[in-house]
């Protein structure tokens, strides 16, 4: 049994009340970053995680205390979601830390692969920024129902 976690952007489960639906699923489901584990294997999912926001001074300590927070529960992968993947500047450094602070559990960089990268980023930027009159959710972007204005 593979034991799981997923790290999740500060800003898209905070701000745009992402409920990591799509990664869940595809969990479930074994699709994504996901079909790498044998099918008759089951999958303990032992928490999911945020980062600690863009960007602070205490972004490193804050980052470390939520991976211990999971990996004190014997976790064998950490997924960074689709969001942490495609969006977050601090990637690199994020995942060089957590690797050197806990070199026995296996970063997976995904969870699930939207088909349209490009509108995924912009409609992210559209949701954080708000710049239509009705507000939208993360659930809009996956819906499909997303407004998103021309440049």
């Amino acid at each position: 049994m593979a034991r799981i976690a997923i790290l999740t952007c500060s800003n898209c489960t905070q701000d745009s009340n992402c409920a990591s639906v799509v990664c869940l699923a595809d969990m479930r489901k074994r699709r994504g970053f996901f079909q790498a584990y044998p099918q008759d294997e089951p999958l303990d999912l032992i928490g999911i995680i945020n980062c600690a926001g863009c960007p602070t001074l205490a972004a490193p300590e804050k980052i470390l205390k939520r991976v211990r927070a999971v990996a004190e529960f014997h976790l064998d992968a950490l997924h960074l979601s689709f969001c942490m993947v495609t969006l977050c500047p601090f990637i690199k450094s994020y995942t060089a830390l957590i690797k050197r602070e806990f070199p026995g559990i296996n970063i997976v960089m995904g969870t699930h692969q939207p088909a349209d990268r490009d509108r995924f980023m912009q409609g992210v930027k559209e949701l954080l920024c708000q710049t239509l009159a009705a507000p939208q959710t993360m659930n809009d972007l996956i819906r499909g129902t997303l407004k998103i204005p021309q440049e």
